[in-house]
């Protein structure tokens, strides 16, 4: 076994099979923080990118959301080819960060990265902007094991499509990185019906078929983020994972990534109490790409205390 992955040295995390990844999640007993990273807004700090910043404020991985896999950005980092920024210096002082390989966005910051793919509702579904290359499709999923992400998370409220995708994507997958996959807060409809209870959504036994259907992890709504997710209702989706022998991840969205300090500790302890695996941490702060940094460090304190919370933030990715 690889050991626990809040643990490992950031050079370890990279070398991982897809089975050491997980058991390196399992083994940390409910400590995994999972950053996500919208890239289509801009750098939340001055001439760092956002894949730094949650790196130094305690993520153990990283997730990447309305991320462009033909032409990945990352803003705060200068873009391989000068040119593309010269533009924007002239009226902002802003480094666009194109042309950066998620195998050197790994090396940069010691994580394991993956990509999140949006599931059709139905058919004839369409997307904008970057929506339309993050589309599941048995070609993007070749692209995504190309590129050397750790992972990729299908994402997605129609049942059976997400069933289907999952199937698909296991069959293309097999076991050469994790499949991940998650209902998010809430879409405000469902197909045609409008859907005000994410309960009819998200259900033990939904999440037990989805463990069926081939996914490594699946993530819930968390305890205190959206309407109706009890302890006792996020407990039960937790037991059903697992009894599927899937990872059960909680996410943090709603905006409440960008919330105060006290609140984001009160939604880690009450769902570490409900027996999560990991955490994944939205990108809602103060505009949609990256968590605030002081949330996301009072939210690793409290699952993992400071001792591996300090450690992921001060090791170099040397390391």
């Amino acid at each position: 076994m690889a050991g626990r992955l809040i643990d490992m040295e950031p050079r370890r995390r990279l070398s991982l099979t897809r089975q050491e990844f997980l058991d390196g999640i399992r083994t940390s007993e409910g400590r995994a923080v999972c950053a996500y990273i919208c890239p289509r807004s801009a750098n939340y700090v001055e001439k760092v990118s956002n894949i730094e910043l949650v790196s130094s404020f305690g993520a153990d991985l990283i997730n990447m959301e309305a991320f462009d896999p033909y032409r990945p950005q990352m803003c705060g980092l200068p873009s391989r080819d000068s040119g593309e920024d010269t533009v924007f210096k002239e009226h902002l002082q802003l480094e666009m960060g194109y042309g950066w390989t998620i195998r050197e966005l790994r090396e940069l910051t010691g994580r394991p990265i993956g990509l999140i793919l949006k599931v059709k509702e139905y058919e004839d579904q369409t997307f904008s902007g970057i929506g339309r290359n993050t589309v599941l499709s048995e070609q993007m999923l070749d692209h995504v094991l190309e590129e050397g992400y750790d992972y990729v998370t299908l994402c997605g409220f129609e049942k059976s499509r997400m069933l289907d995708a999952l199937k698909m994507a296991k069959e293309i997958i097999d076991d050469r990185i994790a499949l991940a996959v998650t209902i998010p807060h809430g879409p405000g409809k469902s197909g045609e019906k409008p859907i005000y209870n994410l309960r009819e959504i998200i259900t033990p036994d939904y999440a037990y078929e989805l463990t069926m259907a081939g996914a490594d992890i699946v993530a819930v709504p968390a305890v205190g983020v959206t309407p109706g997710f009890t302890p006792d209702y996020v407990s039960d989706l937790i037991d059903s994972i697992h009894r599927g022998g899937a990872l059960a991840a909680v996410s943090i969205a709603h905006s409440l990534e960008g919330s105060d300090e006290d609140t984001v500790r009160r939604i880690a302890v009450s769902n570490k109490v409900c027996g999560a695996d990991m955490y994944n941490f939205s990108a809602g702060g103060v505009f949609e790409s990256v968590a605030l940094p002081e949330a996301l460090m009072a939210f690793c304190i409290a699952v993992k205390g400071r001792r591996f919370t300090y450690r992921a933030m001060c090791q170099s990715p040397l390391r």
